[in-house]
């Protein structure tokens, strides 16, 4: 009888072994999805690669700037062919033969998620000792009007000039009677493009508005924190028209102000660029978004558009609109922030380095119009960066022996995919580059041997802390 039991359960641990072998692998069922993957870390603004599985265990890699873009540079063999994969028996690994060093993937668990409006479904992976997301895109979310609405070509114009084309709102308008009621300051929150907005609307009695708005960097729309990344400010005036019974909102200007935002100082803010567009008889219509409303309801005042998603707040009775609450903040006219922001630069260029902060902004936004690189050297905001270091702990030596001077400000950041075999300085939360700053000049950190701490100072070739040009243009 034992002997008849001991038959039977090694005849069923067979015949489970057997079940598990023949259950489809996750990298094989990866493979034979007839879909473009995206490898990228955060949300896939820079530094991605696509891979599309071929015929014949071949592989389309390619690095790309961004999550389906359209232009990038293929990852050949070292007989410039589409490389080969691997697939490791675990079922978990996938091995790309690429020139120089391979391309491995383990993966770690599955992972979906809305990135900037596409539905993102794969798994989370490491790759190089680093963390990163590996998906295809299941769908796309409708676009808003702004962000599908084609753009123009902007006309560069002088900083003085710009003020003499913003239109005078006062010219055609109609005191507010029936509206009365809604003359007045207010607050509202809302999101535009999955970037969190606070927004700020001035009613005036004689039949004129202001609305400003400050959009954050995107994120996701389950994220309970508020970015601090601050990518543009919207400032936009017009009349208040009284139309089939409803209040709508006008636009007859619009200025739109960017700033850099890799690496930002949120205390001092670096801007970009300064842009104007108008809606006249004369230059036609430039300002392309949906209509604007307002509406009482339950003794509430809400603000309606298709381009807003609606952020809803304690005490709201209307969830398909963003709520108005009385505000004692002023704006800024829109003239005046013209000249206010020309001002700020002004002082900002004369003076751009008092903090790390300002120095990581500023190396950040110099490398923004170099290809996302600090000299050849790839780097990625997108990943890690910081400024709480101390000059005193980075004591560099030369090659005599002799100690470096101190530097005056200092910031790392983490370098971009695949760079890590470069001169990055390896700490307990990963590998980092180091950069620091002395008379106006950028300095690099590295380890002349990897097992010593020892550590030198090398100065960044060809790349001055210079401030990036203000822009102003005119649609």
């Amino acid at each position: 009888m034992g002997k008849k039991f001991y038959i039977v359960l090694s005849l069923l641990c067979l015949f489970a072994v057997i079940l598990v072998g023949c259950k489809p692998k996750e990298t094989s069922n990866i493979v034979a999805a007839d879909k473009t993957w995206y490898l990228y870390q955060d949300q896939g603004e820079n530094d991605t690669v696509s891979i599309k599985f071929l015929k014949n265990q071949r592989a389309e890699v390619k690095d790309t700037s961004t999550i389906d873009g359209k232009v990038g540079i293929n990852r050949f063999n070292s007989q410039f062919d589409n490389p080969q994969y691997v697939l490791d028996r675990d079922g978990k690994t996938i091995t790309f033969k690429t020139a120089k060093t391979n391309l491995v993937l383990k993966i770690v668990k599955t992972y979906h998620e809305n990135v900037y409006g596409k539905h993102m479904k794969g798994y989370l992976v490491e790759s190089g000792g680093q963390n990163y997301k590996f998906a295809y895109i299941t769908k796309r979310d409708k676009q808003s009007n702004v962000s599908k609405s084609q753009k123009s070509k902007s006309q560069t114009i002088a900083y003085d000039q710009l003020p003499d084309h913003v239109l005078n709102v006062d010219n055609d308008t109609t005191p507010l009677t029936e509206n009365n009621a809604m003359v007045g300051n207010y607050d509202f929150s809302t999101i535009v493009d999955y970037r969190r907005t606070d927004g700020n609307l001035t009613i005036n009695q004689n039949g004129t508005y202001q609305m400003t708005l400050t959009e954050h960097s995107a994120q996701k729309l389950s994220d309970k924190t508020d970015s601090k990344v601050v990518m543009t400010t919207l400032i936009e005036s017009g009349n208040v028209q009284s139309l089939y019974g409803k209040v709508y909102l006008t636009a007859k200007n619009l200025l739109t102000i960017d700033y850099y935002y890799h690496g930002q100082n949120q205390d001092r803010l670096l801007p970009k660029s300064v842009n104007l567009k108008v809606n006249s008889k004369v230059t036609g219509n430039q300002i392309d978004r949906s209509k604007i409303r307002m509406e009482e309801d339950s003794g509430q005042l809400y603000l309606f558009s298709s381009d807003y998603t609606v952020r809803v707040k304690d005490g709201q009775s209307n969830t398909k609109a963003n709520l108005l609450t009385k505000s004692d903040s002023t704006q800024t006219s829109l003239k005046d922030a013209i000249t206010q922001t020309k001002d700020y630069y002004d002082k900002y260029e004369s003076n751009p380095l008092s903090s790390n902060a300002d120095l990581m902004q500023l190396v950040g936004a110099i490398s923004d119009d170099h290809n996302k690189k600090i000299g050849s050297i790839g780097v990625n905001f997108g990943d890690q960066y910081g400024t709480n270091l101390q000059p005193n702990d980075y004591q560099g030596i030369s090659v005599n022996g002799s100690k470096q001077p101190l530097m005056q400000y200092m910031f790392l950041v983490s370098p971009s995919a695949y760079a890590e075999s470069g001169p990055a300085v390896t700490t307990t939360k990963g590998k980092f580059l180091i950069y620091g700053s002395l008379d106006n000049k950028l300095f690099l950190l590295k380890q002349p041997d990897k097992d010593s701490t020892t550590v030198t100072w090398t100065m960044v070739k060809d790349f001055p802390l210079n401030v990036p040009k203000l822009k102003f243009s005119l649609n």
